[in-house]
């Protein structure tokens, strides 16, 4: 078969024609994707419009597709009316609504106490709690789903709204023994569930575009997780976007303390620690060193290359650095900090160094939070995103202090290649 994936992910919008025989992806293409100004939120009909344009682009070279499979960014949610067209903007999971109190709590940390469910800011759950306390939903909506489907509606020219169990999960208050919304303990808590999409069938096309099979969009994290491990229960996946997510796969549910358990395949969940630090604080000390030097000289640089270049060849610094400008996910008092500097080590390539590792060491820290059963076996890490697959000094250092061999895909837009495996996957379990 061949299959178009699409990805959507919070600051590229990529698709990608993947050849099953041959198991490459034959071409791509990436667009930047945009907030609008101010907030964390994104246009979602502009969305649509870029992707279709994209999609047809590719559908007029190639004529021989078999399935159309989406991938798109986890938790955030748009409202749509009765026809399924937008009615809001995207609410992306770094939506900062559900830091609003209620109740003297943050309105995340007040619905994770009384739905027994972990929520945190930016959850599709959190944002639609809040927008409706607040009286900001609009007044046409009729329902809400992940920008992934709403993609799927639009092509597909839908006004039901449906919603994979990859996608749905990411919302908050999803039962995953029963693979469904826990209905019951949202509206115990105040929720309103009437705007709840239904779960999508699993390898059931959502219908057509141009006499192609769509399939549900499924989250990010999966699709990439697929694309670069498959369902290998020895991997470790590190995926580092503008986020980052070190996951795993397991066959059973099993109790964890921190974290999130993900739909996968009917072969197994994934078990994922999460930051919001991820590639985007490697650009901001770019950025960061592109000021200085813009400021003291007038001259505009790429300052990636060199900082590569100093960064690896640095010597072991005692120079300390958490690179946490994003602070912890659920921890508001915690963000990034520098420590025992000092004469020796006050240079920059000090400072690349630390701060590199300083991104390792989370990521790290957050494969440790996994219990020892779900880290026992795990003799590889299948690494993706832009994040490490262009950062050869964070490579280096992911590959130390786990003590695993890092290995990269032979694509570089894992999550739309993802997709598009999935998609293909999918409809040959529906023969």
């Amino acid at each position: 078969m061949k299959a178009i994936g699409i990805d959507i992910g919070t600051t590229s919008i990529c698709l990608v024609l993947y050849d099953q025989e041959s198991g490459r992806i034959q071409e791509s293409v990436s667009v930047p994707n945009r907030f609008l100004e101010g907030v964390f939120r994104q246009d979602a009909d502009w969305i649509v419009s870029v992707v279709k344009e994209k999609l047809d682009w590719f559908l007029e070279r190639n004529t021989d597709i078999d399935v159309i499979g989406v991938s798109a960014q986890m938790h955030g949610i748009l409202y749509v009316d009765q026809e399924g067209m937008a009615v809001s903007p995207y609410y992306t999971w770094k939506e900062t609504c559900g830091k609003k109190l209620f109740e003297g709590m943050e309105a995340a940390e007040w619905l994770s106490g009384k739905t027994g469910y972990p929520m945190y800011t930016g959850y599709g759950t959190v944002t639609h709690f809040v927008l409706d306390k607040m009286g900001e939903i609009p007044a046409r909506a009729a329902g809400m789903v992940n920008i992934g489907d709403y993609l799927v509606m639009r092509l597909c020219g839908l006004s039901e709204t449906r919603t994979d169990c990859s996608l749905a999960a990411s919302f908050g208050g999803f039962d995953l023994s029963a693979g469904a919304f826990d209905f019951d303990a949202l509206k115990a808590a105040g929720v309103d569930i009437r705007f709840y999409p239904q779960t999508a069938a699993y390898g059931k096309a959502e219908g057509v575009y141009r006499n192609i099979p769509v399939m549900p969009a499924v989250g990010d994290n999966q699709a990439s997780f697929y694309a670069a491990a498959g369902e290998d229960g020895c991997a470790v996946s590190v995926n580092v976007g503008t986020g980052a997510q070190v996951s795993v796969m397991h066959t059973q549910l099993e109790s964890i303390q921190t974290g999130e358990i993900r739909p996968f395949t009917r072969q197994g969940y994934l078990y994922v620690q999460a930051s919001v630090n991820g590639g985007k604080v490697y650009e901001k000390l770019a950025a960061f060193i592109e000021e200085t030097v813009e400021l003291f000289t007038g001259a505009k640089i790429d300052a990636y290359e060199k900082m590569t270049a100093l960064g690896m060849a640095a010597e072991e610094t005692t120079l300390v650095v958490n690179p946490g400008l994003y602070g912890v996910r659920g921890k508001d008092d915690s963000y990034g900090s520098v420590q025992n500097l000092t004469e020796e080590n006050f240079h920059p390539s000090d400072l690349l160094k630390a701060y590199v590792t300083g991104m390792a060491q989370e990521l790290y820290q957050l494969y440790l939070e996994f219990p020892p059963k779900l880290r026992k076996g795990r003799r590889r890490i299948a690494a993706s995103g832009n994040g490490i697959r262009k950062n050869r000094l964070l490579t280096q250092e992911v590959e130390r202090l786990f003590g695993m061999p890092v290995e990269f895909g032979e694509w570089k837009e894992e999550a739309a290649a993802g997709a598009a495996m999935m998609a293909v996957r999918a409809l040959e379990a529906a023969f």
